[in-house]
């Protein structure tokens, strides 16, 4: 009948045996030898030489024990150091999503009300200056709410000059615009409104464009970044270009070879 314990015996055992050999072989043999030798000199060196090498390698021994006792919690500690910086990362990432998400439905409001008040110049009648009215109102929020975000400096030379660019022209718009309104001491222009509106539009297509760019970087790095965090594989991407539909889309992510499906 076989004891579990006694691997750890026979382990034991052939250490203490080792021990023993190289005690014997290395420091009491050569004592012992010269006790009975007319010449002790040099077992007694060779034993001293041995025994120094001994210290030396159980003091070295004991240095990796406490060595090897301190790197451990500091691999943990730098483990969980990297994890949280990568927590910091992550949310920094989402953070930056979600303003630039943000900038961009400023962009498209801003732009979308610029038509709303190109359209409103054309009406005639009793309620035109009603209809202007309630058009510049839609415009000049949409532009004081884009020109809070100056605030908010983000993105490198370029994206700084095209928001710059893009809000003092939306505001440029607006104050044209305001000059179409009843009761307005300036007179409107429609030249100078047509130039206005094509300046702050093409600014807004621009910048759009440009945040359309870091959006997709900042995707790109969470998306790289979750599954770390996560710990999991990352969920496929069984599609690229048009967007296929909800009938096919769904058929692909039920498929038989599909990785994450239970089989």
């Amino acid at each position: 009948m076989r004891d579990k314990h006694w691997p750890g015996i026979a382990t034991a055992v052939a250490v203490l045996w080792i021990i023993s050999t190289v005690t014997w072989l290395g420091i009491a043999g050569p004592i012992w030898r010269a006790s009975s030798t007319a010449s002790p000199d040099a077992w007694i060196g060779f034993a001293g030489n041995a025994l120094g090498a001994g210290v030396a390698l159980l003091a070295a021994i004991v240095a990796g024990i406490a060595a090897y006792r301190t790197i451990v919690p500091m691999q943990r500690q730098l483990s969980e150091l990297v994890r949280q910086n990568h927590f910091a990362h992550y949310d920094k990432l989402r953070q930056r999503a979600a303003d630039l998400v943000d900038t961009k439905i400023l962009i498209e409001n801003v732009t979308a009300n610029l038509e709303v008040m190109d359209r409103s110049l054309s009406l005639s009648g009793l309620g035109k200056y009603d209809g202007r009215a309630a058009a510049f109102d839609r415009l000049s929020e949409s532009v004081g709410v884009l020109n809070m975000t100056r605030r908010s400096v983000w993105g490198d030379e370029n994206a700084q000059s095209l928001t710059t660019y893009f809000v003092d022209k939306s505001m440029w718009a607006v104050n044209v615009a305001r000059c179409a309104l009843a009761g307005s001491a300036k007179p409107f222009s429609n030249d100078e409104w047509a130039a206005a509106k094509k300046d702050a539009f093409q600014g807004g297509v621009a910048l759009h464009a440009r945040i359309k760019m870091e959006t997709d970087v900042v995707s790109s790095e969470i998306a790289a970044l979750e599954p770390v965090l996560l710990q999991r594989q990352p969920f496929p991407q069984l599609w690229k270009g048009e967007y296929p539909g909800p009938e096919k889309l769904s058929e692909m992510y039920s498929g038989k070879d599909h990785p994450f499906r239970s089989r």
